[in-house]
């Protein structure tokens, strides 16, 4: 304006110059910007965001998967009910499986040690079982854990004239398996079927045969339906993966008013990632959100991931966001959150 009434020339000169100047300044920071805005934001609700490209591919999801176990479901289980093979003391039967979950993060595992330590701290009895030594323990993702037991207490109650059947004396090592029923009975006797509780069971085994089953209840989390609601109005497709009895699943799909064919349970790591695979070359952009060691695959496949609460270290660090309470309504915050982050991008562009 100063230059124009001596030199209109020179004043359309100064005018490009300073646009030439300010415009990749405000280009570079017009995504940045509001990205970093948004995730401020997320931070003060204890969303914390690992990849701030994550905001534009939420922008693209059109289909939500969940784990059930500890996401769906609170992470807080409880020992419903308890069955022992004839001749095993249930109170050790217990102690043997809460001291080989206690290796585990899986929500199951932990609710097994409560189960102990709750049983051991009302326990009238004056001598408890010395706890197992393990020499080795190994958990497989999506099936359960394995290890040797060093020489100790049997579990099987015998007279002490009478020799221990099948191996199982207490001066030799055992190999004992706790998870589900497929693993644990594998290459094993397996003295009855699976139990017909619409729960979420653990079962434990050793070299021989089985000894005990745990069937524990589980809590839906208060917002879940409401969450699996709003992510519909959206037009979100939503399903459940889980590693879990398809009984069980089915059961929460229904409470959760899934339509048939959304959930599917008994799914290994392999097979979630299978599933994810295969809505992906059908076009699908899918966000995953899980909380267990065996969503490691699948969270890292997936086009955005989420790590519910207590997360596994691994499944945190494969996750694109990390929800750090229990609060599932956030999934449907974040992705409110993220569409309007991109309108105001575009905006500053």
């Amino acid at each position: 304006a100063w230059w124009w009434v001596v030199s209109p020339a020179h004043a359309l000169m100064v005018a490009v110059s300073v646009l030439i100047v300010t415009c990749p300044c405000a280009l570079s920071l017009a995504t940045p910007a509001a990205m970093l805005a948004a995730a401020g934001q997320l931070a003060r609700q204890g969303i914390l965001v690992r990849e701030l490209q994550s905001f534009e591919a939420l922008t693209q999801v059109d289909t939500v998967v969940f784990d059930k176990t500890g996401t769906l479901t609170r992470d807080g289980q409880r020992l419903d009910r308890q069955w022992t093979a004839p001749g095993v003391d249930a109170q050790q039967a217990l102690q043997c499986a809460a001291a080989l979950a206690a290796h585990s993060w899986h929500p199951l595992s932990r609710a097994l040690v409560q189960a102990w330590q709750a049983a051991s701290t009302h326990s009238s009895a004056d001598t408890p079982w010395p706890l197992p030594t393990w020499t080795s323990v190994q958990e497989i993702p999506g099936r359960g854990i394995e290890a040797l037991m060093a020489p100790g207490p049997d579990l099987v109650e015998r007279p002490t004239q009478v020799p221990c059947a099948d191996g199982l004396c207490a001066e030799s090592e055992r190999h004992v398996r706790l998870g589900s029923w497929a693993f644990a009975q594998e290459g094993r006797h397996a003295a009855q079927a699976p139990l017909e509780a619409r729960q979420a069971q653990v079962h434990l085994f050793d070299d021989a045969r089985w000894l005990a089953s745990f069937a524990l209840s589980e809590e839906l989390r208060e917002v879940a339906p409401a969450t699996l609601e709003a992510l519909r109005a959206l037009g979100l497709s939503v399903r459940i993966l889980s590693g879990d009895r398809p009984v069980a699943v089915a059961a929460l799909a229904a409470r959760l008013g899934l339509p048939d064919g959304t959930a599917f349970g008994g799914c290994s790591p392999t097979d979630k990632l299978h599933h994810l695979q295969a809505l992906q070359q059908a076009g699908h952009r899918v966000l995953m959100v899980g909380d267990g060691l065996n969503d490691g695959p699948v969270m890292a496949a997936a086009h955005v991931s989420m790590a519910v609460g207590a997360a596994v270290p691994l499944t945190q660090a494969r996750a694109d966001l990390v929800l750090m309470g229990d609060r599932l309504d956030h999934v449907v915050q974040t992705l409110q959150l993220s569409r309007r982050t991109l309108r105001v991008v575009r905006q500053n562009l």
